[in-house]
């Protein structure tokens, strides 16, 4: 993770987004239709396993569908995104709005906006796709 900047006047540097090309590459390359029939097919599976790891009354589709909402109600910012001095990790972001979402969508937003576009259409796909 770099910075662009110097002092208070800091950005997420952009060449910084680069090396999370391979992975949004592989996840945007998953063919959703055919995840959403594996998933649909190991379901059982995922939900006794749900279950066993501490939700006894859980529901994976439940957690699918909140974890994939979590991440699509991440909001668009377009690139630079400000930083400032953070006090457990090195940097946060200088938009408390920002900096009051959850960790997974504070994370996407470290991928740049290119990125979390390509993502944001994926997820959206199989969130249908397993609907």
């Amino acid at each position: 993770f770099a910075t662009a900047g110097r002092g208070t006047l800091r950005t997420i540097d952009p060449k910084s987004y680069s090396r999370y090309d391979s992975l949004v590459l592989t996840v945007t390359s998953i063919d959703v239709s055919r995840l959403a029939q594996i998933y649909k097919t190991i379901k059982p599976r995922l939900n006794e396993a749900y279950q066993k790891n501490g939700h006894p009354n859980g529901n994976v589709d439940r957690a699918v569908q909140q974890a994939l909402d979590v991440l699509l109600a991440t909001p668009v910012v377009k690139d630079p995104i400000g930083l400032v001095e953070g006090d457990g990790a090195r940097w946060a972001y200088a938009d408390p709005k920002l900096e009051s979402l959850e960790p997974s969508q504070k994370q996407l937003l470290r991928m740049g906006s290119a990125h979390v576009d390509a993502l944001r259409v994926w997820l959206r796909a199989l969130q249908n796709a397993i609907a």
